[in-house]
């Protein structure tokens, strides 16, 4: 194996980190595109996080910002759920009150 030699400020440990810094998992990129399908956006807003998402110089930092901000705009795990107690109280007198 023939080692790089370095340059002035530089070292091969330095381009190591690069290199794993720019690289992003394939599972972790289809997680972001799950999120984006079940996140409370705009389509268009959606049509940028996607075309972010996809980009081939996107590094782990951006992608792990861009889950930051996805998570932000999930729906609540109760209201995908269950309805909250005046949804239901509406529902149930929607059909038991009626004249």
């Amino acid at each position: 194996m023939k080692m790089k030699t370095s340059t002035v400020g530089r070292d091969w440990v330095d381009d190591l980190f690069e290199k794993v810094e720019q690289e992003v998992d394939e599972e972790f990129v289809f997680r972001l595109l799950d999120l984006v399908e079940t996140a409370l956006l705009e389509p268009r807003d959606a049509e940028e996080f996607e075309d972010a998402i996809l980009r081939e110089d996107l590094t782990n930092n951006q992608a792990v910002e861009l889950l930051r901000m996805l998570l932000d705009v999930q729906p609540r795990v109760p209201d995908m759920y269950a309805p909250s107690q005046t949804q239901l109280s509406k529902w149930i007198r929607s059909f038991c009150f009626t004249r």
